[in-house]
């Protein structure tokens, strides 16, 4: 009775919750039909929309705005008038909490495209830049390695598909199950962010939830034993192909980002990295969690409340994004 409550209680907690929590907001601005006038167009997850007021330069303000709400997106238009013409250092700072944004200006007459990170809750766009800036190495390492491990520990669906790997196997085959998953979507995640391979996104995320409902399956059928080696062999290469479709949704992230021509191998590089760092990081805590059960006797319901939960919310995330792509090309 105690197991069918936990696994009721798992689902409701983690039904709700999106799969992908990565936000990234998309800005570009140009100068607009009257002299001394700037319009700037913005999209933002809708759940991070607001009316805030813009940070403008000194002697500018804002002179129009018009909204628009999608599905999961919202669009603002606004114009904005400047009694002065744009230096190289003004900014606008966006009140849109993003985990990151794409920009592009031709404010300056010079068509500037780049990646931004946010300054806590708000992000400034440089509508004064005339080039992209160039950064350092360690910057390029340090801002990728971060949104890769943000990435992989905002995403739900990626979690439960390891969280299953952590609770099918033990020891030495856990390392070779995760050395095959890190494998297989370390390669598709190059093949796709470099457009050697183009695959549709909704039904790759609806693959992506069926693989967490189809090893939590597994799991619970082994019943914590070892495998022999034919079942060993079978398990790699189910892991293997998932891996793959999951490299395919990190690209996904990763083009979002906006990455700049001249760091695309550095950014897909380091990108990758912290997700392999955030990944072993989650491996860690599941395992500590699991001895810290066993010191109890409750590992084996922890065990299977966790796998009965990562089973339901898989079928209700495939069923979700196969309903929302189902709709959205009616």
């Amino acid at each position: 009775m105690m197991l069918r409550w936990a696994i009721l209680l798992l689902a409701l907690i983690a039904a709700p919750a999106q799969a992908d929590v990565f936000r990234v907001g998309d800005y570009a601005i140009q100068p607009g039909m009257e002299p001394g006038s700037l319009d700037l167009s913005a999209s933002v997850p809708s759940v991070l929309a607001s009316n805030a007021a813009l940070g403008l330069p000194d002697g500018c303000r804002e002179t129009a705005r018009e909204r628009l709400n999608e599905a999961t997106v919202t669009r603002y238009a606004i114009s904005i008038a400047c009694d002065r013409a744009i230096r190289a250092d003004d900014a606008i700072v966006t009140p849109w909490a993003v985990d990151g944004g794409t920009f592009l200006s031709t404010a300056t007459g010079t068509r500037v495209q780049q990646a931004l990170q946010p300054d806590g809750d708000t992000l400034a766009l440089p509508i004064g830049a005339v080039a992209a800036r160039t950064r350092a190495l360690p910057e390029i390492a340090t801002e990728y390695t971060w949104q890769g491990i943000v990435h992989i520990l905002g995403g739900w669906d990626h979690l439960a598909f390891v969280l299953c790997l952590c609770l099918l196997a033990r020891g030495r085959f856990l390392l070779a199950l995760v050395t095959t998953f890190t494998i297989g979507h370390s390669l598709s995640l190059a093949l796709a962010f470099f457009d050697m391979v183009t695959v549709p996104v909704p039904p790759v995320e609806a693959v992506i939830a069926l693989s967490i409902a189809f090893m939590a399956r597994e799991a619970i059928r082994a019943h914590g034993d070892e495998p022999d080696a034919r079942t060993r062999r079978r398990q790699l290469a189910v892991v293997a192909g998932f891996g793959l479709l999951h490299g395919l949704g990190f690209a996904t992230v990763l083009r979002e980002l906006g990455v700049a021509p001249d760091e695309r191998v550095s950014g897909l590089l380091f990108f990758n990295g912290g997700v392999e760092l955030g990944q072993l990081i989650f491996v860690g805590c599941v395992l500590g969690v699991m001895k810290l059960a066993a010191l109890f006797d409750r590992d084996q319901w922890v065990r299977q409340a966790a796998l009965y939960g990562a089973g339901i919310v898989g079928c209700f995330w495939m069923i979700e994004r196969v309903v929302g792509f189902t709709v959205g090309t009616a």
